[in-house]
């Protein structure tokens, strides 16, 4: 038929997680090769990461970002995108300055936000692989000793929830990191990897 526009709604929500994945890399082959415009709708948010060019992010039919994958990933616009993109760590707190937060952490360093003034009520996003840890404490800013509260092992890498205060966050790191639940643990966010936006 060679169709100029290709239209595909869930095309494989009814296919088990191995084929799934397994179907995934034949159509980003079969988009490459045959070049055909294709609008994918998707509730699967690393269908939409693996498959697109450029994503189109929706809550109550209105369009809340649109842009490049990485982008919608690591840049989300606001709450919704991070929450419905992928898992992400909420840490609410103040601007004290562009580029630096006061939190229930404690203070971060954060990616500079255009629209962000002093005083304003923001959200920070961290997504899990993003928040590093270590037994011993690393160089640099935006460290804190915490206790390991939780673990869970996924065999190609680990759940940690990390207790910061009262204050909890995932980390998703590489399973030979093994520090028992209840044990120490310092926990390092980086400057860029710290996405704030206003809060509501």
């Amino acid at each position: 038929m060679e169709p100029q526009l290709l239209l595909l709604d869930e095309p494989l929500s009814n296919l088990d997680a191995k084929l799934r994945e397994a179907m995934r890399f034949e159509l980003k082959r079969l988009q490459r090769e045959l070049k055909i415009t294709t609008v994918y709708v998707t509730h699967d948010q690393s269908e939409a990461l693996a498959l697109s060019h450029a994503i189109a992010v929706m809550n109550e039919g209105r369009i809340q970002q649109i842009g490049a994958p990485r982008e919608i990933y690591d840049r989300p616009r606001n709450r919704f995108v991070a929450d419905f993109v992928g898992t992400t760590n909420f840490v609410d707190g103040e601007l004290l300055a562009p580029g630096r937060a006061r939190t229930a952490i404690g203070e971060v360093e954060i990616a500079p936000g255009e629209e962000l003034r002093a005083g304003d009520r923001v959200v920070l996003s961290v997504r899990p692989e993003d928040v590093e840890l270590s037994e011993a404490r690393p160089e640099g800013v935006n460290v804190w000793e915490g206790r390991v509260d939780q673990k869970v092992f996924l065999g190609e890498y680990n759940d940690f929830q990390v207790k910061l205060g009262e204050r909890v966050l995932l980390s998703r790191c590489h399973p030979s990191l093994r520090t028992r639940v209840g044990d120490a643990i310092f926990v390092k966010l980086r400057p860029e990897k710290c996405v704030a936006f206003k809060a509501g």
